[in-house]
């Protein structure tokens, strides 16, 4: 959701030797606890329970788990549009802080393999593949699947990278603030309740605000300022319908789950296989890291608060990224064979590679993939106007970050941003 910038992370980490109606919807509060179940949090609900080798596991929601039929055969609640507010990698922790834990934290259970992890019990089973090279990727708390994050850390503290590049966790965030970019959901056919075996969740690469907000996200302060309101409007790509239409109500995307649901107050969504996540636009003061997800499956705890707004509160995306589509990640981004650290990113990645992009589970067969969660949050918005974005090429710098010595890096907005 820098899906993004997140990648990034994982060279860096090479570089670094490191190997918002009247009341809510749904809240757990109104339930007596259930001792024998964790936390909702970060990737642990109902779907979650005992795992591999007598551990409590994150796991990972299905299409099996939807509730039943409710019986009601009308639909009640208008579409509701969904902007991301914030997200979280694996590097920073919920105050925002950099954190080498907060990966252990985010994600979910992707391979059903616990590896690594203290509140198992004997011996770690066979890994989900076959590792490229001898030493095996741990798992987070509960079992999680976020190399991706669990990377991201490293390559926070490499700074030759972030500058030139643009890696910040921070100013990404802003940018999701100001509305520089952003990637909408589209929730429709809801009744509005806590359950809902059946939903439909469409999904638009947004090139951000109408109007951005005019923050500087170069100055930390930005976050003593408000970010973007439920009253305001979004654009999206005409490339993400299949009838271009603008606002008030976009026509359907390319990207969509037909068979979403909507269980004890949290939305789960399918991705379609190859499903890009980039925000598109370049006036950011950073470039989102384009990825490609693999058996995506997000999360999020659908709220309708006080103020009549509609929210994820506790979002979570999970996936597998093929390890070529890390590398052309980075090649769009403008890290290319004329950066000296290019051969030491693909070399990087290719070592830690830790799950099979399919899905399947065979210590037979080597690793080609990437486990990755993101945590996010999200709010109510407006469908705007469409607008275009250039389309990414390969070994192009473009942005407004500076590069290693600290100057600007020159390079003007190439028609992105809308």
């Amino acid at each position: 959701m820098r899906g993004l910038r997140g990648s990034l992370i994982i060279l860096a980490a090479g570089l670094a030797g490191i190997v918002g109606a009247q009341c809510s919807v749904y809240d757990t509060s109104l339930l007596a606890p259930d001792s024998t179940r964790p936390v909702a949090k970060d990737g642990v609900g109902w779907w979650s329970g005992p795992g591999d080798r007598g551990c409590q596991s994150t796991r990972v929601p299905t299409p099996e788990d939807r509730p039943a039929k409710s019986g009601a055969s009308e639909k009640v609640v208008p579409p509701i549009y969904l902007a991301v507010q914030s997200t979280r990698l694996g590097s920073l922790a919920e105050s925002g802080k950099l954190d080498n834990n907060a990966w252990q934290d985010i994600g979910f259970d992707l391979d059903g393999v616990c590896t690594g992890v203290e509140e198992c019990t004997g011996d770690d089973s066979p890994p989900s593949c076959k590792p490229t090279v001898p030493q095996i990727s741990t798992d987070g708390h509960l079992c999680r699947d976020n190399t991706f994050g669990r990377l991201e850390y490293a390559a926070a503290l490499v700074p030759e990278l972030s500058k030139k590049y643009g890696l910040s966790d921070d100013a990404f965030n802003c940018a999701l603030c100001v509305g520089d970019y952003n990637y909408l959901f589209r929730i429709t056919d809801y009744n509005g309740e806590p359950d809902d075996d059946q939903v439909r969740v469409d999904l638009y690469p947004s090139p951000g605000l109408e109007k951005p907000l005019p923050w500087n996200c170069a100055d930390p302060t930005w976050k003593d300022h408000p970010c973007f309101t439920p009253d305001q409007q979004f654009t999206v790509t005409p490339e993400s319908m299949s009838a271009p239409r603008p606002g008030p109500d976009f026509g359907d995307g390319k990207l969509f789950d037909t068979a979403a649901y909507v269980r004890e107050g949290y939305l789960i969504v399918k991705f379609p296989e190859d499903t890009l996540l980039w925000f598109p636009g370049y006036k950011a003061l950073v470039v989102s890291f384009p990825i490609k997800i693999q058996k995506g499956i997000v999360a999020g705890k659908l709220t309708r608060e006080g103020d009549g707004v509609w929210r994820i509160t506790d979002g979570t995306i999970g996936g597998r990224v093929r390890g070529n589509d890390l590398v052309q990640g980075f090649r769009q981004l403008g890290l290319c064979e004329q950066d000296t650290n290019y051969s030491i990113m693909v070399d990087f990645v290719n070592k830690n590679l830790d799950v099979l992009a399919d899905g399947r589970k065979d210590s037979n067969v080597t690793c080609d993939a990437m486990s990755l969660g993101i945590a996010f949050k999200a709010q109510q918005v407006l469908a705007g106007k469409i607008a275009t974005v250039e389309p990414l090429k390969e070994c192009v710098l473009r942005g407004t970050a500076v590069d290693d010595a600290g100057a600007d890096a020159g390079i003007a907005d190439s028609g992105g941003g809308g």
